[in-house]
């Protein structure tokens, strides 16, 4: 059957346009560099995408962090049913003190057995009622001396003699010691009254020389 016997119609049209046989047209040069071109141009573009993502959510990833300093559990601090008794500290405190962390009265600086007593005074303070006494008088007025040796022997002095004084005589009632007898020789001096106190070594106990009335 020959062409003419058939008016032409819009499918043999198509045919005449398209290729016949095996043998089609090559593709474009650019063809094979295609996938590449794409690739180069969405990697950049999915990157910066996932950066937006990453950046639009900073807070809601910090909201679930737990703090840095959670709360004290009910565990870790003391129930209101919970007595702490003496001597013991909350569960988780360390640094609290108990009533028996507290000193003692007997441990403190200022209890009264560690202060010292009227009694439990310093050597050098401790009187020698058995020091010898002189009373000299110096003032010509008789009795003197020996009024003066009662009042120191009241005071439970056991060695006191009552003389007459020779030589060149103070101003003043005076009282003369050595170091030795610096206690006695201040105690004596309130029994007297007398204001003028002289330490001498070239003595003996304690010297008193009257040259005036007590």
């Amino acid at each position: 059957m020959s062409e003419a016997q058939y008016p032409e119609d819009e499918f043999d049209r198509i045919g005449k346009r398209l290729p016949r046989g095996a043998h089609r047209p090559g593709q474009p040069w650019w063809y094979g560099f295609l996938p590449f071109v794409i690739a180069i141009i969405a990697a950049p573009l999915l990157a910066w995408a996932l950066l937006l993502l990453l950046g639009s959510h900073p807070a809601s990833t910090n909201t679930g962090a737990e703090p840095s300093n959670p709360a004290p559990t009910t565990s870790d601090t003391a129930r209101p049913n919970e007595s702490v008794g003496p001597g013991e500290t909350v569960a988780g405190n360390e640094n609290s003190v108990g009533t028996g962390d507290t000193a003692t009265p007997s441990e403190t600086a200022t209890s009264p057995s560690a202060t010292a007593s009227p009694a439990e005074t310093p050597a050098a303070d401790k009187v020698d009622k058995a020091t010898s006494v002189s009373v000299l008088n110096a003032s010509g007025i008789n009795g003197l001396a020996a009024k003066t040796k009662d009042k120191i022997a009241a005071k439970g002095y056991s060695q006191v003699v009552a003389e007459n004084f020779t030589g060149t005589k103070p101003k003043q009632n005076t009282i003369y010691y050595p170091a030795a007898s610096e206690a006695e020789a201040k105690e004596i001096q309130q029994v007297l009254g007398i204001d003028m106190i002289v330490p001498r070594e070239d003595v003996t106990g304690v010297r008193v020389v009257l040259v005036g009335s007590l």
